[in-house]
């Protein structure tokens, strides 16, 4: 049988939903070809856009791991589409055949799938029925995306191919926004080639119910059983990928790009690096020193205030001692040492000095001046005056020969709060004498003075 005068058909190699599919030799070309007939008892009004948008889709796309679709033509009352043969079967096949894969194996059929569909998504076709039967290997064990029957292309709005209330798909692999309704995106693909996977190593799919309903309901409702629940080998970085993979939100799916990149193999070694948290203990530690700083400033502060307010303390110790000196020295100072003894003839000079309130004093001092002996109040009155006077008594002892400077002279030598008993210590100086009575009264104006 020829199809289009050029496509001799064989042996039937499959059945679909919208078609079947034989093998076929192109006459002109000599090659083997895949010939997918439209079938005459498809009821489906849309099989033929179907057929065409199949067509379209492949046609855009050029890489090793899509079935390459050669020729599309109308056949008797229906279509024809010439694709690649791949005589090798499909992941269907070799998960009947073997059961669970091991997850190396597993790994190397998802990462060429996601070749296919990601060099789809490049041209913005997203398959929309990724299942393991659409999944062929060739007979070199390349794993190529086939039957684009479905696919979203662009340009193409929301267009689903189906009536209203209608989803088209594998219900085991349906993404949950499509489940509800929604647009099929290319994150819906990653969704479905994670429940391949799934599939691949537990050797069913994560959903699973008597009624494709009850499965649309698990898909957006129910979360996946972790694969290491029955092979324990599979936990870890894998595990975290695979149900990345089947996440809820297509936004926290991984993208096809990033499968083929080898986000499943090379996760491995990530997750054994995974301790990275342990870094974050590496900024504390560098900020630990700069914590300390400030405790340092305020021990150091504490010392400066210690040492300060003992300098202070000692100042003013200091001062107290100084004031208490300047107390003891101001007005009380004597004359210099050689105007202690009596200075008689001297005393003449020293009303002079005195203030108009002390002349009283120095009246009687004047009666003494004839007798040397009543003269030694005299000095004792000198004392209160203003330091002007100081220059009158330094004449004084040029004058005074007696030796009653004798005493005097062992006076100097007592400190200064010492210097204040001078004065009475002067007046017994002249003790040899019978009239020092009368002089002890003049002294007591002088105090008054004071």
């Amino acid at each position: 049988m020829f199809v289009a005068k050029r496509y001799r058909l064989g042996s039937s190699l499959g059945r679909g939903g919208m078609g079947e599919v034989f093998r076929g030799t192109d006459e002109q070309l000599r090659r083997e070809v895949a010939v997918k007939l439209l079938l005459r008892s498809d009821r489906d009004p849309r099989a033929a856009e179907r057929f065409h948008r199949e067509a379209r889709a492949a046609a855009r796309l050029n890489d090793a791991h899509v079935v390459a679709v050669y020729d599309f033509g109308q056949h008797d009352d229906g279509f024809f589409l010439v694709m690649e043969l791949v005589e090798g079967g499909s992941v269907a096949d070799e998960l009947e055949e073997h059961g669970p894969l091991p997850k190396d194996r597993a790994i190397e059929i998802i990462e060429q799938s996601a070749a296919g569909l990601a060099a789809a998504h490049r041209e913005d076709v997203v398959h929309r029925d990724v299942k393991p039967s659409n999944l062929l290997i060739s007979t070199d064990g390349t794993i190529k995306v086939a039957d684009f029957g479905i696919a979203h292309l662009p340009g193409e709005g929301a267009s689903t191919l189906t009536g209203t209330g209608q989803i088209i798909g594998s219900a085991q692999y349906l993404a949950p926004e499509r489940a509800q309704g929604g647009q099929a995106g290319k994150p819906a693909d990653v969704y479905a080639l994670g429940c391949v996977l799934y599939q691949l190593v537990t050797g069913r799919p994560p959903f699973t119910g008597e009624h494709p309903t009850s499965i649309l309901y698990q898909h957006v409702d129910a979360d996946p059983a972790p694969p290491s629940l029955e092979r324990p080998e599979l936990a870890g970085a894998f595990e975290a990928v695979l149900l990345q993979m089947l996440a809820k939100d297509p936004a926290d799916r991984p993208t096809a790009a990033e499968i083929e990149a080898g986000a499943l193999s090379a996760s491995t070694p990530v997750a054994a690096t995974a301790p990275i948290p342990a870094t974050a203990a590496v900024p504390l530690a560098v900020t630990e020193p700069v914590n300390t700083r400030p405790a340092t400033t305020q021990a150091q502060r504490d010392r400066r205030m210690t040492w300060i307010a003992a300098g202070i303390a000692l100042l003013a110790t200091a001062g107290a001692v100084l004031a208490v000196v300047l107390l003891n020295n101001n007005g009380t100072t004597p004359p210099p040492t050689t105007d202690v003894g009596p200075q008689p003839g001297a005393t003449s000079s020293t009303p002079t000095s005195q203030p108009t309130t002390s002349s009283s004093t120095t009246a009687p001092s004047q009666s003494a001046s004839s007798q040397p002996t009543k003269s030694a109040p005299t000095p004792s009155t000198s004392l209160s005056p203003t330091p002007t006077p100081s220059a009158t008594p330094t004449t004084t002892p040029s004058t005074s020969p007696t030796p009653s400077q004798s005493p005097p002279s062992s006076t100097p030598t007592p400190s200064a709060p010492s210097r204040s008993t001078p004065s009475t210590s002067s007046s017994p100086t002249p003790s040899n004498t019978p009239s020092s009575a009368p002089p002890s009264n003049t002294p007591s104006p002088s105090a008054a003075g004071l």
